[in-house]
């Protein structure tokens, strides 16, 4: 009988020794697959498919959890075109919205934050440069077996002193670019943590503290530190989503909180060049660190956008600033005693102001209803829509363009040259976008012309295409003024959200192409608009 149980137990330990074999080995041959598939993609496949496969898998997940999670009002059944437009919307950090914010539970306003968290352009850069500095050590394993043959050879055949030495120079340059692309990307990570912490920590203290603000969430419900996580993480990658109806426009009174997102906004995106810039000065003169002192001098070997040469990140910083002021100052002097104020005194005036002039570039939270603001000021407010956060107002030399160009050529290939010549433009596209959102609606446009006016439905689209998510909304009062008769209930959420839903879907897709026109900036250099 002792016999029979030894044996059993060598059974069953040679049974579990040859099991772990096999899953190691399993492992072993899965670990390779994954890194052969890495090697391809990172070598062979475009910037350009890899972010789009990863926005439509985080987009269409997004969807399945929203749809999934069940809302707070139990009366609110969500319809998948509206969660797939939610879905997008959060992760293209638009900031429209086709429903009601309040409807939704927790769980789903948790969701959404996590969406403008991975669309953030601060996260997006995060992985950019990890990808490119794996893509690299990826390279490197392919360096290291030719240098191992031109060891090799060296001792057969001597070469110059010279030769060597200049060889040695352009290795150690090398790899100094490449571990301060390694170095980017922590600052980077620290920095994307810094100010989430710091902004979720005085957001929450203040809607614990303020009487006001603390009132408004505990009559709606809603949890004060939810409400400050999602906020965060909305203003910081300027996503333009609010857990309430009015989005920030009930907190236009508490002024300081505006101006804490207001910072969190402009660190997030159009600032982050200067912001970006400083942190490294300040790591490079408290670490004395090499590889800081390069990104400092060597911006452009890095080729990080957002990180910029002095001059450059001079003029993008005050071009914000500009477009922050004029718009400001249009918004003050034409709407000061106009309804859009109501309620508010000066201080609290200007601060809204900067508010709506800071968002109108990119993140499309708002403090007031853009509704009753000035034609002027909306014409003005549709041209910020449309500049990317990158737009700088310093003219780039010809040699510049012409050494692009050449770079073109030579790294993409002449077919793929010929191809982003002959595109269309980004403007014309936009025009095309509105044109066909007009016909999609056009009964619509018919029937209710005050509310799907032209200008309403240039605004909707154009702050689609910018993702930026400010909106004129939907007044049953106008459309009352046409058919008193007709039965109408405002609801809370952009102007979109009375569109068809295929109207939506035209809307999500220019979202989307929104989110990847840094792709297609210089598309249709053949469209020449000649005197």
């Amino acid at each position: 009988m002792a016999f029979s149980l030894n044996q059993l137990k060598g059974w069953y330990y040679s049974f579990i020794l040859i099991r772990m074999q096999s899953f190691a080995r399993a492992f072993r041959y899965v670990a390779g697959l994954l890194m052969l598939t890495y090697r391809f993609v990172a070598n062979h496949v475009h910037p350009f498919w890899i972010q789009f496969s990863y926005f439509i898998f985080i987009d269409l997940l997004g969807t399945l959890l929203l749809m999934e999670l069940k809302p707070t009002d139990p009366t609110f059944e969500p319809r998948l075109v509206d969660m797939f437009f939610m879905s997008t919307s959060a992760l293209t950090v638009s900031g429209l919205a086709t429903v009601q914010m309040e409807r939704l539970s927790s769980s789903q306003i948790v969701v959404l934050s996590l969406l403008m968290l991975l669309g953030g352009e601060v996260f997006v850069s995060v992985l950019n440069v990890f990808f490119r500095a794996g893509k690299q050590n990826v390279q490197e394993v392919t360096v290291s077996r030719v240098n191992s043959v031109q060891i090799e050879l060296e001792s057969i055949e001597s070469i110059s002193t010279i030769a060597r030495i200049e060889s040695g120079m352009d290795i150690g340059f090398k790899d100094l670019s490449q571990s301060s692309l390694k170095y980017l990307g922590y600052v980077l990570l620290g920095y994307w943590v810094f100010f989430h912490l710091m902004g979720f920590i005085a957001c929450f203290i203040y809607v614990s503290i303020i009487s006001s603000a603390k009132g408004v969430l505990n009559g709606k419900g809603i949890n004060l530190g939810l409400f400050s996580f999602s906020t965060t993480i909305s203003s910081f990658a300027n996503g333009g989503l609010i857990a309430t109806n009015e989005n920030m426009g009930i907190f236009a009174p508490n002024s300081g909180l505006l101006l804490f997102q207001i910072v969190l906004i402009l660190v997030g995106n159009t600032l982050l060049p200067l912001v970006l810039r400083f942190s490294i000065w300040i790591l490079k003169v408290l670490t004395k660190n090499e590889e800081f002192d390069y990104m400092i001098n060597n911006p452009r070997e890095i080729k990080f956008d957002h990180l910029l040469p002095n001059l450059r990140t001079f003029f993008r910083s005050a071009t914000v600033i500009g477009m922050i002021t004029v718009m400001v100052t249009m918004f003050c002097s034409i709407n000061w005693r106009s309804p859009v104020f109501d309620g508010l005194n000066s201080y609290q005036k200007i601060v809204a102001a900067l508010f709506m002039g800071v968002n109108a570039r990119h993140s499309g939270e708002n403090s007031i209803d853009p509704s009753l603001m000035s034609p002027g000021v909306l014409i003005f407010m549709i041209f910020m829509m449309y500049l990317p956060s990158s737009t700088t107002f310093m003219p780039i030399e010809e040699l510049e363009e012409k050494k692009y160009e050449g770079e073109l050529r030579k790294t993409k290939g002449k077919g793929s040259f010929i191809t982003r010549i002959i595109l269309m433009p980004q403007i014309a596209c936009l025009v095309i976008f509105i044109i066909v959102a007009c016909i999609i609606e056009r009964q619509k446009m018919l029937n209710d012309p005050l509310n799907f006016s032209v200008l309403n439905m240039i605004f909707e689209t154009t702050s689609a295409y910018g993702n930026v998510g400010i909106s004129l909304n939907y007044s049953c009062a106008r459309l009352q003024r046409l058919h008193p008769e007709m039965k109408c209930v405002d609801e809370p959420y952009s102007f979109v959200g009375f569109w068809s839903d295929e109207g939506k879907l035209l809307i999500a897709f220019v979202m989307i192409y929104g989110w990847h026109k840094k792709y297609s900036e210089r598309n249709g250099k053949a469209w020449k608009l000649l005197a």
